[in-house]
């Protein structure tokens, strides 16, 4: 079973993606939860991921998760995050 929202690394950033509806490939725009659309590069597909998380999907995914609200960061705290 596949986890219904994974991480791709594109554009500088780690972003998550909905793998009910894409799937990440090389030089392929892959629309995130972020709502960008990034383009991964085929270093991002199978390199090291050293590039920092996108605050925004990461926001994200806890909302469409469900997790507690204590542990969703504001959205005012996001914007300094960009």
């Amino acid at each position: 079973m596949v986890q219904r929202y994974l991480w791709q690394q594109a554009d500088g950033k780690r972003h998550a993606y909905d793998t009910d509806h894409h799937q990440p490939a090389a030089q392929r725009a892959l629309p995130v939860l972020c709502g960008a659309t990034v383009t991964p590069t085929t270093d991002d597909i199978v390199g090291v991921w050293l590039d920092p998380t996108c605050w925004h999907c990461d926001h994200e995914v806890r909302v469409r998760l469900g997790f507690p609200a204590d542990e969703i960061p504001d959205a005012a705290d996001l914007e300094t995050a960009r």
